[in-house]
């Protein structure tokens, strides 16, 4: 049975009533166990002598932070401490074997096109081939082949020929990346692959004829199907 009781000139019945009780009950005890909130630390205070004073003082101080970060976002890197060039190429073996096995002569026309004539000496004396001459062309057919030097059946291409081609492109490859003035100022016969003491080593030819040339260090590695050079040179 709902009672009535008269408070405050307005009648208020005793279900409202104990409703009110258990919620100001509750909230107390919430209260008193959350803790409440921490005071944050307060900013250290200013020491101005009007309002305009601190609020100016303020502006400098985000413009100065401000400042600082652009100057650390804008600032230009340091250059790199040593004038050097890295180049570096990979060759797929495969390509270069069915490159050089083509019909119509394209084993000498790949070496005349980026071998030196010391490293076109070198290549034909180490597989058996015979010095390198001036190829007939068929009238007829307008191709050419070659064995022993005249007109004829194709040279059998084996892998070890691949291979020691592939390694010859990839390092003149990554020695003309590595080159002053890029892949584009040096040609393939610019760039001498030579061996030095059992290491493999880069000799940047004068193109003048003036000069001995310049030395880069070679690194070749070959696995499976891929051959990868690595070139470093004075920038």
């Amino acid at each position: 049975m709902v009672q009535y009781y008269a408070i405050a000139g307005r009648q208020i019945g005793s279900h409202h009533l104990a409703l009110g009780i258990l919620s100001s009950l509750f909230g107390g005890v919430y209260l008193a166990t959350r803790g409440g909130s921490q005071a944050k630390p307060a900013a250290p205070p200013i020491k101005a002598e009007s309002k305009d004073e601190e609020t100016f003082i303020h502006f400098r101080s985000n413009s100065q932070i401000s400042q600082i970060t652009n100057n650390l976002t804008m600032r230009p890197p340091l250059p790199f401490p040593l004038a050097l060039n890295i180049g570096t190429d990979i060759v797929h073996l495969p390509r270069i074997t069915r490159l050089i096995s083509r019909p119509g002569g394209y084993l000498s026309r790949f070496t005349r096109r980026i071998l030196s004539k010391t490293e076109e000496a070198d290549f034909r004396t180490r597989f058996a081939l015979p010095p390198l001459q001036p190829q007939p062309r068929s009238i007829s057919l307008g191709i050419e082949t070659e064995k022993n030097g005249k007109v004829g059946l194709e040279v059998k291409i084996t892998p070890d020929m691949a291979r020691w081609l592939a390694g010859r492109f990839a390092a003149k490859e990554a020695a003309r990346k590595a080159a002053r003035g890029g892949a584009s100022a040096v040609g393939w016969k610019d760039v001498v692959v030579r061996s030095a003491e059992g290491r493999p080593e880069i000799v940047f030819l004068d193109r003048n004829g003036e000069g001995p040339g310049r030395l880069g260090r070679l690194s070749i590695s070959h696995d499976g199907e891929y051959v990868v050079a690595t070139v470093l040179a004075a920038g």
